[in-house]
Parts: structure tokens; C-alpha cells; sequence
């Protein structure tokens, strides 16, 4: 690719397209600044949603959306797919394994986080994490196929090919264990009546002494009542000691008989930053300043899963959060912004939505700030507000709409279908 540097106006490369890079591409509409994104898809996963996309209620459409879209009325932007293979701070140029090294004048680091397996046996073979749009694919295809097994060979059901164990007390366990009992017993008991539901488990494993640690007793015990309503058998204080294909061994001796596990139990930062020379914090985050750069490198930003950003009200570091991905990639692009226009920088500000998370049909649980809570459908109501809001178009909002309308008249999952790819050709 040759290199289309304007020569009398500073380069700005943000390398990852998640919620972090695309604020902060965004934010840079109006400076005097070429722009340049690069990400190995050429979408952007919404991936508080990817647990719906894995249990049919949405389309791939409905959580992935074209890069180029989202910043098509930027003319000063481009976008790129490419995977980023290392960076050299010091003469601040990115290299990249499907496209020539970019120089840059200011750094831009969205590149997200990956699966934490945190050293389980078996884990990186047989376990089905949910990070990214391909994940809830092959998740969603797994499950469909283990179903169809059955069908055809109903002593299957006995060895646990119906069972899911998802590890995992937070939102991304909580939430994908409630999405797919609902998916067991109100849809795929009518399509496979044949097939014994008591031998389709869903089984929710989480190491600590209790679900949802972050939130307040009472949602906790709301939440262990909704999950166990909706046939989740809940396991807390138990450790996973090795995955096979079949088979899900704790630390207790217990021995699951399960053809799928569902990893939802950590993130670390992207391995690309343990190559960069800086100090990390744990789960490999680059720690910022105030204003979110790197120590020692001024123009290098390093923003959402990659970044481990202290709150200036709590002193905490923020959680792994999309809106805390979306806030300040947004606050790196307006300062970038502001430093090129010759402004003094504004340091950061989280404004907290509060915490929450939906078990399923009517049952969701919110912490505001401050410590208010809401619980069931008050709850899921303000739950969809806000991750409408968080959706990067209005037809990708709409989509939403239209799809969890359905679902809960009709309580059918459209999106239950398997594609191959390696079909027979046309003759």
C-alpha cells in the first residue's frame, strides 16, 4: 500500500476498531489530522450482544457492523484490515503482517483484550470463549449441531451432549447461561420433543463464594432465584481443573459429563503489549495518566480492554466494560484533537451508567452509582436503554428492536441456524 501521508498534517493511527478505536476515530472528524484505522476485521463487534448472536435472538447483522460505515463521512479517515505485529514506540511506527509499517505522530491503542484460560488444562483446545463475532458463531453452531447429533442418535443425550457448563459468575456467565436455558426449554423443547430435557443441563461454575461479587446482596440472591427458575443449576466456590471435549473436571473431584463449556471467567490485555517495554498492570493493562497516555510516550494513547484507567472519583480501576471502552477512546480523540489545535488537554471522566446485566425474559439487575438498584423487568427496561444507546447506528438499533420484540411475543429464536461452508458445488 503506498503511503498517502499528508506531509504538513500529523498522523493519528488507532489500532483496533472495538468501541475504544471507533470513539476515538470518531471524535477526530473535524481536526487537522490524518486518521487512520487499522483492525484485523473489517467490522466492529458490539460485544455486549455477542451472547444473544450465540443463542439465535440476533443476526451477525445485529452485532457486527461495517468499520468503513461508521466513519465514511470522515474524509480525513481511512480504515485498513490488517493485524498489527508490533509496534516501536521510540521511532513510532506500527508494522503489520498484510500491509507496509505506519509512522505516526500520535498512537491511538484499542486493540482489546483476549481470553484469560488462566492456565486450565484443556481450556484453549476445548473451551468456547465469547469475545468476538466468530466466537458466538462457532458457539452457536457447536450447540445447534449437538442438538442434531442427538436427534439422530438419541444415546448421545446420556454422555452430556445436551450439557453446557459456562464458567463464570459475572455478567458474561450470568447472562449466557440465563440466554441459553431459555433457548433449552422454550424453544428447543418444541423442536426436539424427542429428546429428554433432563438430560439438557445448563450448569453455571464460578470459583468465588458467591455470583456477581460487584453487586449488592439482595440482586445477588434475586439473580441465583432467576437462574435457578429457569433450570440453571448454580455452582460457586468450585474451580475448573481440566476440559475435554466430553467431559469438565473440577478441583473438587466432581466430573461433569458436558460437550460444550462456555468460557466467560477473564480477559487479559492484547499479548502484542507485552512486547512494548512498559510496565503493565495486571491482566497485562497498560497503566495510564490522568489524561490516558502512556508514561514517557506523550502522543501514544492507550484506551478501553488494553487500558488499565484509575476512576479519579473511586481510585479504582475500571472494569472491562464497553461504555468505559466508548468513553475514553472518545476522550483520547478529543484530546488528540485539542493538543493539534494547540488546547490544553482535559483530564478524564468517567460518567458511570451504573452496572447491570440481564438474566433473561423480564429479570435483569442494576446497581446505579451511588448504590440504587433495580431488579426484573424495571430493570431490563433501563438494560435495553442503555445498550441501545451504546449501538453505533440507528438501523443496527432498529434491528434490535425488531428482533427483541419478536422474540418475546413469539419467543422463538430466528437466528438458530447452521450454515456450512463447505457444501456441495452447484452442477
Amino acid at each position: 500500500m503506498p503511503d498517502t501521508r499528508n506531509p504538513t498534517r500529523p498522523r493519528v493511527l488507532v489500532l483496533g476498531g472495538g468501541f475504544a478505536g471507533v470513539g476515538a476515530a470518531q471524535e477526530l472528524e473535524d481536526s487537522d489530522a490524518d486518521v487512520v484505522v487499522v483492525d484485523k476485521h473489517v467490522y466492529h463487534t458490539f460485544q455486549p450482544l455477542l451472547y444473544q448472536l450465540a443463542t439465535g435472538l440476533l443476526e451477525s447483522t445485529g452485532v457486527g457492523h461495517s468499520l468503513r460505515d461508521l466513519v465514511s463521512k470522515q474524509d480525513n479517515t481511512r480504515v485498513h484490515q490488517a493485524t498489527v505485529t508490533a509496534i516501536d514506540l521510540d521511532a513510532r511506527e506500527a508494522q503489520f503482517a498484510e500491509l507496509e509499517p505506519l509512522s505516526y505522530d500520535y498512537l491511538v491503542l484499542g486493540l482489546g483484550a483476549e481470553v484469560n484460560f488462566f492456565g486450565v488444562a484443556g481450556a484453549p483446545e476445548h473451551a468456547f470463549p465469547l469475545y468476538t463475532l466468530p466466537d458466538a458463531e462457532r458457539l452457536k453452531n457447536h450447540v445447534l449441531r449437538c442438538w442434531e447429533d442427538a436427534d439422530r442418535q438419541p444415546d448421545l443425550a446420556d454422555d452430556g451432549a445436551l450439557t453446557i457448563v459456562v464458567v463464570g459468575g459475572g455478567p458474561t456467565g450470568v447472562e449466557s447461561a440465563g440466554a441459553l436455558a431459555e433457548l433449552y426449554r422454550g424453544v428447543f423443547a418444541q423442536d426436539y420433543p424427542d429428546l429428554p430435557q433432563d438430560k439438557a443441563r445448563i450448569v453455571l461454575v464460578e470459583a468465588g463464594p458467591r455470583l456477581f461479587p460487584m453487586f449488592k446482596d439482595d440482586l445477588r440472591e434475586y439473580t441465583e432465584k432467576a437462574l435457578t427458575k429457569r433450570t440453571v443449576e448454580v455452582m460457586v466456590g468450585e474451580v475448573v481443573e481440566s476440559i475435554s471435549p466430553t467431559r469438565v473436571k473440577l478441583k473438587s473431584g466432581t466430573v461433569i459429563e458436558a460437550h460444550t463449556l462456555v468460557w466467560g471467567a477473564g480477559l487479559q490485555g492484547n499479548r502484542l503489549v507485552q512486547s512494548l517495554g512498559l510496565q503493565l498492570e495486571r491482566g497485562n493493562r497498560i497503566g495510564v495518566g490522568a489524561d490516558l497516555r502512556v508514561a514517557d510516550h506523550p502522543e501514544v494513547f492507550a484506551v478501553g480492554d488494553i487500558a488499565a484507567i484509575t476512576d479519579a472519583k473511586t481510585n479504582n480501576v475500571l472494569p472491562q466494560l464497553g461504555s468505559v471502552a466508548l468513553q475514553s477512546g472518545k476522550h483520547a480523540g478529543k484530546t488528540i484533537a485539542r493538543v493539534i489545535a494547540g488546547k490544553k488537554p482535559d483530564p478524564f471522566k468517567y460518567r458511570d451508567k451504573g452496572t447491570m446485566a440481564t438474566i433473561g425474559r423480564g429479570a435483569a439487575v442494576v446497581q446505579m452509582l451511588g448504590g440504587r438498584t433495580m431488579k426484573g423487568k424495571a430493570a431490563q427496561l433501563a438494560w435495553g436503554t442503555v445498550h441501545l444507546a451504546l449501538l453505533p447506528t440507528n438501523v443496527d438499533r432498529a434491528k434490535a428492536v425488531v428482533d427483541w420484540s419478536g422474540a418475546a411475543l413469539t419467543h422463538q429464536r430466528a437466528g438458530r441456524i447452521v450454515v456450512d461452508l463447505e457444501e456441495e458445488p452447484v452442477r
